[in-house]
């Protein structure tokens, strides 16, 4: 009986370890990391103006998304990159418009692509190689 109980208790902390570690590995991302030292030193220096980090986040990740072309993006074959003025006018605007349309449909077929060739499947791999093209 005790061995059945020190069974369940250890499989507890082992399965709350592995939960706990996870999103410190999805934290490992360029945008992420220099999104992420960018935050602290406005909030050392007080410059945050009232920002929350997601609002930050948001603007964050698609600056360096368009400044870095496909750095923040999951691998893919290598490829002439295909950002335009109008995808990456859309990349920094968060209003829901034709382009932003169009620039979801682009990530869409590079995930279908991405897919195939990784074996990537479920919404969490999804949202992250969504956030990553978008």
């Amino acid at each position: 009986m005790k061995a059945q109980s020190l069974y369940i208790v250890l499989s507890a902390v082992l399965s709350l370890l592995a939960i706990i570690s996870l999103p410190a590995r999805a934290a490992t991302s360029p945008a992420m990391q220099a999104c992420s030292k960018q935050w602290d030193d406005m909030k050392a220096a007080g410059k945050t103006e009232g920002k929350t980090w997601s609002s930050f986040w948001s603007q964050c990740s698609k600056d360096f998304a368009a400044n870095n072309g496909h750095a923040a993006a999951a691998p893919e074959k290598p490829t002439a990159k295909k950002a335009t003025a109008k995808s990456t006018a859309t990349a920094r605007n968060e209003d829901d418009s034709a382009g932003s349309a169009q620039l979801k449909k682009d990530c869409d077929a590079k995930w279908d692509a991405n897919k195939a060739k990784t074996g990537a499947h479920g919404w969490h791999d999804y949202f992250q190689f969504m956030s990553k093209c978008m």
